[in-house]
């Protein structure tokens, strides 16, 4: 996938996957309130591979996140792609950006109804990207020996952390040993999809981490190339796959986006646990994207709209300046790094909340990385302790580079953030689409289209916890529909529901969406539970009683809930 953790590389040294721009051809061939106290809100678990793609006109633009913890030599990444790239450094502040700001988030409000009691509390108040290249290195064209398997090397150039080549051709036991004799580790069990890939006319750009370089070095890279419908390979994506593999992509352009041949699906918000903020989120897209119809290949939009809800502030700042760094030494570095604002500080505090101690640390991912390569610290100095007082050491500064600094921080730091600004700035619509996926499922490819005839879908979801002090409590959604709580104040489980409230298919532009499934049978059996749980005529003067006397215990408890739930899961 777009990016890889440690854990789906341990049986695999290379990490295989990325991103591919294809022409049009056939779909199989890119592979209320509680007393005023306030909602509790939770956000959902965003850990997985995040992806980005620019739409252009006859042009589109991946922006790969890749995230790896290990050995540095062990790093290996090829990407399929459909035409040969411009490669250019990416904004790791913009993934967080557009993944803090479209997170799908649930709030639940509370309300009382009913007579609880006289005494209660009251009053709670894509345009054109220059090929980036460093030390003088550029395209170049080298030919296979006559009559190799070896593929062809369109280009080979270095960017950012990264060294990478474009290979053209050739055969998968050629790739295979092109790979080894130029030191990027493989997968045993590649090459029968390369050649897959290869006999699709694809071709294959391989990264590695530059000599010297490290894994906190590591960014996200842009691919622009010629196409009109982006894809994500996720048959090479499988050999170093997990189960139920996380996968976002984001796509930036004039409208939504939908898979051209993966389903589209709804989840079924009475299978939500509402009580329990979105808890089980992941595992009911699991269970909808299995369910038949969509046997395993779908898509759920957790964003649709306007692309201004990403938060710009601080993406770039008119302060930084690479040249402010020629000329620094290790009395004056801490004031310049101070100035651009990439040093943040703030208190540490005990269990009390009182402060015992101050810590600063970096405001950008690979401001430290930098420092640590163009202007070390002394040895036995820990980067860290070095990045926030330089002052306090005695540092070596024969050994600083403030030139090769000065160059890395406008390639890797100002200009992706300029790019990041610009790419936001002329592309109005952003749409999130997540799948949870499992290597025997990536059997097809992908793709993607844009579309003017669907609705936004919003972030954020929302229900309102009506605390009855006569009946039994219930559970308004936002859209209309009321679910009764038991008497033990529990939610009904509805096993034999189906987790998808809807299933469609988006084939091609153009073509009518086709409704597969609605699964209408979802509000009869909540009919059925709300005849039983829901308000009662007449009934025994004790229950109401006993729901007053729970009324006043329901306050204190509510409201320190209240303040619990407002901390982020992770």
């Amino acid at each position: 996938m777009p990016s890889f953790r440690a854990s789906s590389l341990l049986a695999a040294p290379l990490a295989l996957a990325a991103l591919a721009a294809l022409a049009p051809r056939p779909a199989d061939a890119c592979g209320g309130t509680f007393c005023d106290s306030g909602p509790q809100s939770m956000p959902v678990d965003q850990s997985g591979e995040s992806i980005l793609f620019v739409m252009d006109e006859g042009w589109v633009e991946a922006h790969v996140q890749i995230e790896y913890e290990g050995d540095p030599e062990q790093f290996a990444w090829i990407v399929p792609i459909m035409a040969e790239p411009e490669i250019t450094v990416g904004s790791q502040e913009l993934f967080d950006r557009m993944l803090a700001s479209t997170v799908p988030t649930f709030t639940l409000n509370t309300t009382f109804e009913g007579d609880c009691s006289d005494d209660r509390p009251s009053g709670f108040g894509c345009s054109s990207v220059d090929l980036a290249l460093s030390d003088g290195e550029g395209f170049i064209d080298e030919a296979p020996p006559n009559g190799s398997n070896q593929p062809h090397v369109a280009a080979r150039a270095v960017v950012g952390a990264f060294e990478y080549a474009v290979l053209q051709g050739g055969t998968a036991e050629g790739v295979g040993q092109w790979l080894d004799d130029n030191g990027y580790a493989r997968d045993d069990d590649a090459p029968e999809v390369l050649q897959t890939y290869l006999d699709e006319g694809f071709l294959f750009v391989a990264f590695k981490l530059r000599s010297g370089v490290g894994v906190d070095h590591i960014h996200p890279v842009v691919l622009r190339y010629q196409g009109t419908e982006p894809c994500i390979p996720l048959r090479l994506t499988r050999i170093a796959a997990v189960e139920d593999m996380k996968v976002r992509a984001f796509f930036l352009g004039d409208q939504r986006v939908v898979s051209s041949n993966y389903r589209h699906v709804e989840i079924n918000p009475l299978k939500l646990d509402w009580l329990g903020l979105g808890a089980n989120y992941d595992e009911l897209v699991g269970e909808a994207i299995d369910e038949e119809g969509a046997n395993g290949r779908a898509f759920v939009t957790e964003y649709a709209g306007p692309s201004s809800i990403i938060t710009r502030a601080g993406l770039k700042s008119p302060a930084w300046d690479g040249s402010a760094f020629l000329d620094v030494t290790d009395d004056t570095l801490e004031t310049v790094l101070n100035a651009q604002g990439f040093i943040s500080c703030g208190d540490v505090l005990d269990d009390f909340g009182n402060p015992i101690d101050s810590q600063c640390g970096p405001t950008h991912s690979l401001i430290m990385p930098l420092v640590g390569t163009y202007m070390p610290p002394p040895d036995g100095v820990a980067l860290e302790d070095f990045f926030e007082c330089p002052s306090c050491f005695d540092a070596d500064e024969s050994t600083w580079d403030r030139a090769g600094f000065a160059e890395a921080f406008e390639e890797q730091i100002v200009e992706p953030a300029q790019h990041a600004f610009d790419v936001l700035g002329r592309n109005g619509y952003l749409t999130r689409l997540y799948t949870m996926i499992s290597p025997g499922e990536m059997t097809t490819d992908p793709l993607f289209h844009e579309r003017d005839d669907l609705p936004t879908v919003s972030n954020q979801w929302s229900a309102t916890r009506v605390f009855h002090c006569e009946d039994n409590d219930r559970i308004d959604l936002d859209g209309g529909l009321t679910i009764y709580l038991d008497d033990q104040d529990q939610p009904p489980e509805f096993p034999e529901m189906s987790a998808a409230g809807r299933i469609d298919e988006f084939s091609m532009p153009g073509v009518a969406p086709m409704e597969l499934l609605s699964f209408d049978d979802s509000e009869t059996r909540l009919d059925e539970w709300n005849e039983l749980h829901g308000p009662r005529n007449g009934g025994c003067e004790c229950r109401v009683d006993s729901r007053k006397a729970r009324g006043a215990g329901w306050l204190g408890l509510l409201l320190l809930l209240g303040v619990r739930a407002r901390g982020r899961r992770r």
